[in-house]
């Protein structure tokens, strides 16, 4: 029994898919099965019950599930103990990254892992909020950056930033846009988000006091998709104060002269694996970045509920 195969156990057991599996795993479909199958062997007993609507366990496959898990947590604590004790960390980190990675300061990041730590190497994913977090939940990500709050109490959070947000109109939308009342602005054309979206939260707080609903013309869940569509003055969205102002400046875009609540930028890991070196190495290296020190006896993690 290898731990490579109880880790395509346990992927399979959460996503209920092989091909999902494969591909969360950077393998195929056939060596997922080929392991599934050679690990029943082994054990002597089906893991799981092949259907129309997926993988499903089998009520032996659900009680070896739990101990497999346990097992891969205990391999995982057994690495990271073996990483404390070397002298220079080496391994990769998977970071999901959910916005410009200008704003999140990637270049810097790189850079300072660079020069502190050489031999790991650094993957950035380029994702969303809504993904992100359950990507770092299942282990697809070691760690991602997201708007907005997060819930899972398996998670581990480090806030970074409450980072300003505008509402931003096509330029040559200014006289209405820019001292509309609320009211006036709700009516007007709006660039929306899916509801997984946290600017979709956010909208719905600014516009709860008010007996309106938004004009919804499109919806972009991609930030280079939505200030395009400004720029071709298709709709008003929210956007970063410094997305805002740099639309301004190329003179494509003007900004609603209103009051909009601000936006939590956080970092997310597994809470089990915090202590890890490497992922203790990226929390404190994206929290110097942002101003925010840790020494032996501070804890920056907040434990998410």
């Amino acid at each position: 029994m290898e731990l490579y195969q109880l880790k395509t156990f346990v992927k399979v057991a959460d996503e209920g898919n092989l091909t999902r599996a494969a591909e969360q795993l950077f393998t195929s479909q056939p060596a997922i099965s080929a392991h599934i199958k050679a690990l029943e062997e082994e054990l002597g007993v089906e893991l799981f019950q092949r259907t129309p609507k997926g993988m499903l366990l089998t009520p032996s496959g659900e009680l070896l599930y739990r101990k497999a898990a346990s097992i891969l947590v205990s391999a995982d604590e057994l690495k990271s103990a073996a990483q404390s004790l070397r002298d220079e960390l080496v391994g990769e980190l998977r970071l999901g990254v959910h916005t410009d990675f200008e704003f999140v300061r990637i270049a810097s990041l790189l850079k300072n892992f660079a020069n502190r730590h050489p031999r790991v190497q650094l993957h950035f994913l380029a994702g969303m909020s809504a993904t992100n977090i359950p990507d770092v939940r299942k282990g697809n990500l070691d760690g991602g950056f997201f708007f907005g709050p997060a819930k899972s109490a398996d998670l581990a959070i480090l806030e970074l930033a409450q980072v300003p947000i505008k509402v931003v109109a096509p330029a040559a939308w200014r006289e209405q846009v820019e001292q509309a009342t609320p009211e006036a602005l709700c009516a007007l054309p709006w660039i929306y988000t899916s509801q997984s979206c946290p600017f979709y939260a956010l909208r719905n707080q600014m516009f709860g006091d008010y007996s309106c609903i938004p004009n919804k013309v499109a919806f972009a869940d991609s930030e280079d998709a939505v200030r395009e569509l400004i720029r071709a003055g298709s709709g008003i969205a929210l956007l970063r104060r410094d997305d805002a102002e740099r639309m301004e400046r190329e003179g494509v875009g003007c900004r609603w002269s209103g009051e909009v609540p601000s936006i939590a930028l956080s970092f997310a890991v597994q809470k089990r694996r915090k202590n890890e070196p490497l992922i203790q190495a990226a929390i404190s290296e994206i929290g110097a970045l942002w101003g925010i020190e840790s020494g032996p006896s501070t804890e920056i993690m907040i434990d998410s509920a």
